[in-house]
């Protein structure tokens, strides 16, 4: 991996912070909708008297919490891929999080579609390996020789 490279994953880890940043604020919008769901519930809204049938609130509640849920996950995955791109790990989790960034129109599209073109680079994607090569090798059997569960199991 060059030196261009280098500083493009840099750029890249330092725009999914500010991507992070930005997703953050649609969690805040869900719970201000979720709020007005339950004024309306409460009948706390100006110009409301309070009755039964104000289940209508729920539907903003439901709403609301959801959008929060969402956006909790968006922001968490974005600040791990930032990590993850400068510590040169988790090449998966940075592919699929720029994916998902590609439906945040128009920065997140041209945030992702920007990591995808770097990550897919071959010796971007090398660097992502460990030094030794194993990544998702299988671990080597224990000597024969060496007591196991297997070998307790049938004693007794």
């Amino acid at each position: 991996m060059n030196h261009e490279d280098e500083k493009q994953l840099r750029i890249l880890a330092r725009l999914h912070y500010v991507g992070a940043t930005l997703a953050g604020l649609i969690p805040i919008f869900g719970a201000l909708y979720a709020g007005v769901g339950v004024a309306i519930l409460l009948g706390r809204l100006p110009g409301m008297v309070p009755t039964k049938g104000q289940a209508f609130g729920w539907m903003p509640i439901a709403m609301g919490s959801f959008v929060v849920l969402v956006g909790v996950g968006w922001v968490s995955l974005n600040l791990l891929t930032a990590r993850s791109l400068r510590a040169r790990k988790n090449h998966t989790l940075c592919l699929l999080t720029s994916v998902m960034n590609c439906m945040q129109f128009p920065l997140g599209t041209l945030l992702g579609a920007l990591t995808l073109i770097v990550l897919c680079r071959p010796a971007v994607r090398a660097a992502f390996e460990p030094p030794d090569g194993r990544q998702g090798a299988p671990r080597a059997a224990p000597p024969s020789g060496t007591p196991g569960l297997t070998s307790t199991i049938g004693s007794g």
